[in-house]
């Protein structure tokens, strides 16, 4: 039997290239595993490097976005809006000067201030001019003594230049609305006896009962002197009462008159006398 079955087996196939042999089939299993790893190796797969940079990356962009969200949220909402440029600063300027400022630097220019100091001196001249022409001429209408015009019913009366311009005076200022400034062309001697001769208590009484007698102040103010109504001896006047021709109210009498240190006249002395001079 063995025999029989011996003869219906197959040959064992000997060793060859078509037959590997039991280590030969070892090492195709062997390098089965081996191409396994190897195809599992070749499969795509991330580096470990490249995940770490990813995610530095990652990082990073969340840091950048938190700092966004920060300055968004500092700006007061959630719409980011690039921060309006500063304008430029806007020069100062000075406030406008009062205009007494703006005068008053004009006086560091020489020219300002000599034009200044010319108008000072041409207001004095004047002024001292029309001082002088008022205590000249001003008092009455002129100095010939003729009584053209004599000086405004209420003005202040002034020492005369001349005998005659004094009484053309007192006739002047009796028919004004006070009289009693006539009182101020008389010394304090001339006063009493102008008060004495009109039997009045004082000057201004007299003044005043005088001026109620004048019917035609026009007229009065201006009398009409004869040639030889005044006398002048030095320092001292004299105007007869009975040489001046008045209309309108009542004649005065004779005045004595001094020469002041002002080169005025003052009616020192006051006398009634008759109608007529006589001779």
């Amino acid at each position: 039997m063995l025999g029989v079955a011996d003869q219906h087996e197959s040959p064992r196939p000997e060793p060859g290239p078509n037959l590997p042999e039991k280590s030969r089939t070892a090492e195709v299993v062997d390098a089965e595993v081996v191409d396994s790893e190897v195809v599992e190796t070749d499969a795509p797969a991330r580096p470990q490097q490249s995940a770490d940079d990813a995610e530095f990356r990652q990082y990073q962009q969340f840091l950048e976005f938190q700092k966004f969200r920060e300055w968004q949220q500092s700006q007061g909402g959630d719409v980011a809006v690039p921060p309006p440029a500063a304008p430029p600063a806007a020069k100062p300027q000075d406030p406008k000067k009062a205009w007494w400022k703006r005068a008053l630097g004009l006086l560091r220019y020489k020219l300002v201030r000599r034009l200044i100091y010319l108008l000072l001196a041409l207001l004095l001249l004047n002024y001292l001019y029309n001082s002088l022409m008022t205590s000249w001429f001003g008092s009455t209408g002129g100095d010939t003594g003729t009584g053209t015009g004599g000086i405004p019913a209420d003005s202040v009366p002034m020492k005369a230049r001349t005998p005659a311009d004094a009484v053309l005076d007192v006739y002047n200022l009796l028919r004004g609305d006070d009289p009693t400034k006539t009182c101020a062309l008389f010394d304090d001697t001339g006063k009493a006896g102008f008060a004495s001769a009109h039997q009045a208590p004082d000057c201004a009484t007299a003044t005043r009962q005088l001026h109620e007698q004048i019917t035609n102040p026009g007229p009065y103010a201006n009398p009409d002197l004869e040639d030889n109504a005044v006398t002048i001896a030095d320092q001292e006047a004299q105007v007869l009462g009975c040489r001046v021709h008045v209309t309108g109210g009542p004649r005065l009498g004779t005045f004595k008159l001094t020469k002041q240190p002002d080169g005025g006249w003052a009616i020192s002395a006051y006398a009634l006398q008759a109608e007529s001079c006589g001779g």
